[in-house]
């Protein structure tokens, strides 16, 4: 939503496209390498020729879902964009209103383990692209809530999810936890805060940039499929603090902040050895000119 709202309006190509994700590939590649390698040196876990394979080409075999589909979405621009900029405020609701029936609504109904959902399932490009195309349409039209109306839908998505728990939590409905973690349901609530810090005045924090750099990292590590059953049972043994519920918040609260911490550190040696490589390539090309 947030790509969208600043690069929705944009006019571009496949070529500046690529330019905007082919960092985001190479770090995706180091930091798979570097998690590849470790499981080999110390056994933490037992993989097959495939997870090696996948481990090794991250990106082409879809190894982290939620890269693989931002690198397609951000490579699909150049015609998403042309889309907004053409149609009409009516014709680009409709288009919105398409994409949330197939991308968001129907995967999840649809879940009984076949992902051939008209535009995947809800791990795939499909699922971006109606936020991208919301937060194109919200700048685009410069619409805004005030700031009791963007609370009011927040609270109203999350309150739909919790009752969406609770559904789950006492089987009336067999779906899988993770399926509920995206869909219509998390696209209310995400919009609602999106619309919350549209309606805060704009500030500069170095501690946050900081922060939000390295929730990526974060990502890279703890999801990583060689490591992530490891880091969350082996490790953390996150099964411990399951109840009571006052527990199960504060310790996933306590994890998440340390954990994005520690992230936000080991990204910060990986900037400066690549600031540091960088370098040396430029003067090396100069010395050869």
């Amino acid at each position: 939503m947030i790509t969208g709202y600043f690069l929705g309006g944009q006019e571009t190509n496949f070529i500046k496209a690529w330019h905007r994700v082919d960092k985001l590939w190479v770090k995706t590649l180091v930091y798979s390498w570097i998690i590849l390698i470790c499981a080999l040196i110390f056994h933490f876990v037992v993989f097959n020729k495939r997870d090696l394979l996948y481990a090794f080409f991250p990106v082409i075999f879809d190894e982290y879902w939620f890269i693989t589909s931002y690198i397609a979405l951000i490579l699909l621009t150049p015609i998403l964009n042309i889309a907004i900029r053409k149609f009409d405020r009516k014709n680009l609701l409709i288009l919105i209103g398409i994409l949330i029936v197939f991308a968001d609504i129907v995967p999840f109904i649809k879940n009984d383990g076949t992902p051939n959902a008209p535009l995947g399932n809800m791990f795939s490009v499909g699922a971006m692209l109606s936020p991208y195309l919301i937060g194109a349409f919200i700048h685009r039209y410069e619409f805004k809530l005030k700031m009791w109306q963007a609370c009011a839908v927040t609270l109203f998505g999350a309150v739909l999810e919790y009752i969406s728990l609770i559904v789950l939590k006492h089987g009336i409905m067999k779906l899988d936890m993770a399926e509920f973690t995206f869909g219509l349901l998390p696209l209310i609530t995400a919009v609602g805060i999106f619309c919350i810090f549209l309606s805060v005045p704009s500030f500069h924090s170095r501690a946050i940039n900081w922060i939000a750099s390295g929730v990526l990292a974060s990502y890279l590590i703890t999801e990583h499929p060689l490591f992530r059953i490891y880091f969350w049972q082996k490790l953390l043994h996150v099964s411990q603090f399951q109840t009571p519920f006052w527990k199960f918040v504060l310790m996933g609260i306590v994890i998440a902040v340390v954990t994005v911490f520690v992230c936000s550190l080991v990204d910060r040696v990986y900037v400066k050895i690549k600031n540091v490589m960088e370098k040396k390539v430029r003067q090396l090309r100069k010395q050869n000119e």
